[in-house]
């Protein structure tokens, strides 16, 4: 497994569009433009009921009673420019996002459900037609001024007119927002049916219009913001250190959804040029906690002897989330637009002698953008699969309806056999061999792998020595993060090795992941530069998913035919994250299914 660094997952996010703000004001019980008041609620969840009622007083992978204290230290790749993680321009440096919160709170044992944070309570409409956030009238910036509905709105109308793109495509169903008191704000929704819309707007940071109103909220830079989260900049050393400290008197540390959690007095992330460097910081103890998503260095250069001598430990907890590696292809390119061309290199890739060579034989083979979950899809497709896909069955493989996928290259076939099939595919396409190199029409098969950690660029050995034998010529191009982040941004690149950021709930976020009308935007999501409009109706299906039965079966569908217009070749899962941490270093005895969440974590006494 590879986990993908922040940093790069910040900035994968477009989607223009506009909103109208609305300027209706409160008339009694009912606005002007008809929302009216309806019973808050403490919570809300996408399907079914809160697990949590309101009485509630922790999350049950939380230690209500875990000690305060200490400083968390921790690596961090690459540089920094910025401490404002909501755009894309610049880097912004890691932890950044703790400096603000958002209205509502996720739990991480639930698929998807949210409760009140700087909003103490929510009123949603039967219809889902708008949604009203009443706020905590005790919450504060950190310097002490009241959070109030016209943050809020602030928050909104700057991360969608000069925030990251991701903004704006989750936005784009928002038809206005509307203050109707200081502490209450309504907004209004173009599409009732995607009823992710609270939840996605409940996740919002909150943003003080007091601080940024004469500021250039669009532009990177390191002024030290005011924020509304546990923590703020202590200090830091311009793209080198950052040191945050917890927030003191912090109006909601004792709400539910915090208690046992932002244990640490500070957290320090020491910047380190390339990840090997900063397992050698691990290693040496200069580091707290870090996955180690390298089975070779946690078989062979992590030893026992050192990790006790330095007061170190290692252990794997559990990871429910979709969390499949990909080969991405990017679609745009000439060579790569030909879907037999891209299956024909899945036939270069041999998993088994990588993962064995390798990987001491611990990765999982993906099959899926999703697997290891139910939402996964296998075999021939279910009923309710076959009702979203036959009437796109003229435009899809005819293969997808009569046979299970299988990544190419992963037949139980001898490597002989992967071999000609692989050519064959690229005869098809038109490509003919001349000394060794596959031409068509006087153009060599030549491209080109972009990649920012060691790992990737040894896997990516292995998958160039397996192309030469096809007649493909693969150069593996490695450039540091800001470089990879700013390539990425303008699509320039052949192939990648990347994990969709998929969560248990996939919904509104698969639009931007596939969706056409972000396939060619600056920034996109949308890596392999998909157009299909079977695609994107479903794409639209998973966001319209009204229960979980309806959410597997659009979800599945969409696998199916992504992983057969051959987008992207999956690689490997892990279902555990890989930790070394100082043994003083607690976690709750029951951790979250669906996040590491280290704030839930603890020193020692």
């Amino acid at each position: 497994m590879t986990t993908v660094i922040s940093v790069v997952l910040s900035f994968m996010f477009v989607l223009s569009t506009t909103v109208a703000a609305d300027t209706t004001k409160q008339s009694g019980t009912k606005t002007q433009s008809g929302a009216k008041v309806v019973k808050p609620v403490h919570a809300i969840s996408l399907y079914g009921a809160p697990k949590y009622p309101a009485s509630f007083t922790h999350f049950n992978y939380t230690n209500p009673d875990a000690p305060k204290g200490g400083e968390l230290k921790q690596a961090a790749i690459g540089t920094f420019d910025t401490f404002n993680p909501y755009i894309d321009r610049g880097t912004a440096a890691a932890g950044s996002d703790l400096l603000y919160a958002s209205l509502l709170a996720r739990s991480w044992d639930e698929t998807l459900t949210k409760y009140g944070l700087i909003a103490e309570s929510i009123e949603r409409a039967p219809d889902n037609r708008w949604v009203a956030y009443n706020i905590n009238k005790k919450a504060r910036f950190h310097d002490g001024k009241p959070v109030t509905a016209n943050d809020v709105k602030f928050s909104f109308m700057i991360l969608r007119e000069k925030g990251s793109a991701f903004y704006k495509s989750f936005y784009r169903e928002v038809k206005s927002v509307e203050v109707t008191d200081p502490y209450r704000v309504v907004f209004w929704f173009n599409n009732p049916n995607i009823r992710e819309l609270p939840l996605i707007l409940g996740q919002m940071p909150v943003i003080p219009e007091h601080f940024w109103k004469d500021k250039d909220f669009s532009s990177p830079g390191l002024q030290i913001p005011v924020g509304s989260g546990p923590y703020k900049v202590a200090k830091f050393d311009a793209g080198r250190s950052v040191t945050y400290e917890r927030v003191k008197n912090y109006w909601a540390a004792n709400l539910p959804v915090n208690a046992g959690r932002n244990n640490f007095n500070q957290l320090r992330y020491d910047y380190y040029r390339d990840s090997t460097v900063a397992i050698e910081a691990l290693i040496a103890g200069d580091c707290d906690i870090k996955v180690v998503s390298d089975p070779r260095i946690w078989y062979d250069q992590i030893q026992d002897s050192v990790l006790t001598k330095n007061k170190m430990a290692r252990e794997t907890i559990k990871n429910s989330n979709p969390q499949s590696l990909m080969i991405t292809y990017n679609t745009r390119k000439p060579l790569l637009q030909d879907k037999r061309v891209r299956e024909a290199l899945g036939y270069a890739f041999n998993f088994k002698a990588i993962n064995h060579n390798q990987f001491h034989d611990i990765y999982h083979r993906a099959t899926s953008f999703f697997s290891g979950t139910p939402l996964a899809s296998s075999g021939l497709p279910s009923a309710g699969e076959l009702a979203l896909l036959s009437p796109w069955k003229a435009s899809l493989p005819a293969a997808l309806f009569t046979e299970p996928y299988q990544p190419p290259g992963s037949e139980s076939i001898d490597e002989r056999s992967k071999l000609k099939k692989g050519l064959d595919l690229l005869k098809a396409a038109g490509f003919k061999l001349q000394h060794n190199q596959q031409v068509k029409d006087g153009t060599p098969l030549v491209l080109e792998a972009l990649v920012m950690q060691p790992d990737h660029e040894k896997t990516m050995l292995f998958f160039q020595d397996g192309l030469a034998r096809l007649g493909v010529k693969l150069n593996i191009r490695s450039v540091d993060p800001a470089q990879y982040i700013e390539r990425l941004r303008n699509q320039d690149f052949d192939i990648i090795m990347h994990t969709f950021p998929h969560t248990p709930s996939p919904g509104t976020e698969q639009a931007s992941f596939w969706g056409s009308s972000t396939a060619n935007q600056h920034g996109t999501r949308n890596l392999a530069g998909s157009h299909m409009p079977a695609v994107d109706d479903l794409a639209q299906k998973v966001a319209d998913a009204k229960n979980y039965e309806e959410l597997k079966a659009s979800v599945r569908a969409l696998d199916r035919v992504l992983l057969w217009e051959q987008y992207t070749l999956p690689l490997w899962y892990l279902p555990e994250w890989p930790v070394i941490h100082k043994q003083t270093l607690q976690h709750p005895e029951n951790p979250a299914p669906y996040a590491l969440d280290i704030m839930t974590w603890w020193f020692k006494p």
